[in-house]
């Protein structure tokens, strides 16, 4: 693997995004959504049943951001017993009106009678949102079984006693979220939905409260406040940034939807510390609303981009210590109407802070400018097309705030990104699948006789042909989404080597 230089290079000849984990011109690793069983169901389920009313995110109505007024006292003296029982409904509150409004929306998700989560109707037509977790076993079932016609393992109950049949339309692990579908009795069935609101107006300190099934109780009402926000290395996809919450968050509470005063839905409950009490996790409905219309315009599966090369050996603490700063990483290179361009960035910038936090634990050294690049391809990788990114960067002795928003990578580069996520492979440039090098220290590197794929062509992976980059591209995802559903850790891989030889690695391992 050649090492970092400090001249730029052609993006296509010079893969520094696998070396460094950084990226080459036109791509940072970025948000590879991964889309299990039918995403496609979903423009299908809303063309049969008649419910296409336009964008179904640019038409989302949101309340305004504090409707609610404050309760009126009447004159009657604040802070005493006696004032406090003159009110008309002393328990009236804020908090109460914004249960009645959004807990008809919400329902408890059962597989094989057994209560798993909860999910939140976001359309009248009943579409849901869940966790990817909740729904998994049915995935896992399907994928060993197929799809039985008739039998329902997965059940919506509403707070009211109904219960609603449901069909998974998609499923991403990479963001812990599903969309399901509930099957109406009658073609006029409608269903109480839930409001989408901003997340991004979320304030440290405001009031939230859950719905959920906890431990099974179901319709269960927590309520806390917001601890933290851009909380990042909690799931497994360490750089989604979550809400933290001060809030009872138990199992059964996962997919659960995440309410403000005002009653709309600011995030999906995912996830709780088990080293800690009052500990909760939600994802920021913002991130849903970008989950959804990635679904919607057809760029699933795709990588966040931000149109910069990064060059990690270029030392930069002359440039940055003399305003206080520990580490950082140069700005080689900026593609002309990029995400980057666009927001002002220049080559020769030096990246100091990712959304608004410093990382002084990274030296100034190789390895700690290496590190210091990883993370921000590690950051992209979490993104989603469309979302925006905060970067603090050092020119001309000044710092200097950009927000970047990130777009989708082409099909060619992304299936670059996912040879390498998924197989441990770096490609050629060109339309052929062909090997350039081995990811160092990747599964496949320490196999015996590895070398002999270096210059190889694939031409097939788990038993179907590969024609071109573009199928390789279109198999890759499959078998993320295979293996994140429980499947194999190795596959069979057929390639054809420089002299023409063909063979097949029937046990050939999966890098993630």
């Amino acid at each position: 693997m050649p090492s970092p230089t400090t001249e730029p290079r052609d993006r296509e000849s010079y893969p520094f995004w696998v070396a460094m984990g950084a990226a080459v011109v036109g791509t940072l690793l970025g948000g590879s959504a991964v889309w299990i069983g039918t995403s496609q169901r979903l423009d299908a389920e809303l063309d049969a049943r008649g419910d296409r009313r336009g964008d179904p995110i640019d038409s989302i109505e949101v309340i305004a951001e504090h409707p609610v007024e404050p309760r009126e006292l009447g004159g009657v003296e604040q802070g005493t017993i006696t004032g406090l029982s003159q009110l008309d409904d002393p328990g009236d509150s804020s908090l109460v009106r914004a249960v009645a409004l959004t807990r008809d929306a919400v329902v408890s998700l059962s597989v094989a009678g057994g209560v798993r989560g909860a999910g939140v109707v976001y359309d009248e037509a009943g579409l849901l949102l869940t966790n990817y977790h909740v729904i998994e076993p049915v995935l896992r079932a399907q994928l060993v079984l197929g799809v039985v016609e008739g039998v329902a393992p997965l059940t919506a109950r509403f707070v009211d006693g109904r219960v609603r049949s449901v069909r998974i339309l998609a499923a991403d692990p990479d963001e812990d979220v599903a969309i399901l579908s509930l099957i109406r009795e009658r073609d006029e069935e409608r269903f109480s939905a839930a409001t989408l609101g901003r997340s991004a107006g979320l304030r440290l300190g405001e009031q939230v409260f859950a719905i959920g099934s906890p431990v099974g109780f179901e319709g269960t009402v927590a309520t806390g406040i917001v601890s933290a926000l851009q909380r990042t290395e909690v799931l497994s996809n360490r750089q989604l940034a979550l809400i933290q919450l001060d809030a009872s968050i138990n199992f059964g509470s996962s997919g659960g939807p995440l309410f403000n005063l005002a009653g709309e839905l600011v995030g999906i409950t995912t996830a709780r510390s088990s080293r800690g009490e009052g500990i909760g996790f939600a994802i920021p409905i913002d991130r849903v609303r970008l989950f959804l219309r990635a679904l919607y315009e057809g760029k699933r599966g795709r990588s966040g981009m931000i149109g910069v090369g990064l060059d990690a050996g270029r030392a930069v603490d002359d440039r940055i210590a003399p305003l206080g700063y520990h580490s950082g990483v140069m700005v080689s290179e900026v593609e002309d109407g990029g995400p980057a361009a666009d927001a002002g960035m220049r080559s020769g910038d030096v990246i100091v802070a990712i959304r608004g936090r410093r990382h002084d634990q990274l030296d100034g050294s190789t390895s700690g400018r290496a590190a210091f690049a990883q993370l921000v391809g590690e950051t992209i990788r979490g993104l989603i097309p469309g979302e925006s990114l905060e970067l603090t960067v050092v020119r001309d002795d000044a710092v200097v705030e950009l927000e970047l928003t990130v777009t989708a990578a082409s099909q060619a580069v992304q299936a670059g990104i996912d040879a390498e996520r998924s197989l441990g492979l770096i490609l050629e440039p060109g339309p052929e699948a062909r090997i350039r090098e081995l990811v160092p220290g990747s599964s496949v590197s320490a196999m015996r006789g590895a070398g002999t794929l270096r210059g190889a062509r694939i031409v097939s992976l788990f038993g179907q042909p590969v024609e071109s980059r573009a199928d390789l591209g279109e198999r890759l995802a499959s078998l993320r989404g295979w293996a994140a559903s429980g499947g194999r850790r190795s596959i069979s891989l057929g390639f054809e080597t420089a002299d023409g030889q063909r063979h097949t690695a029937v046990n050939f391992p999966l890098a993630n």
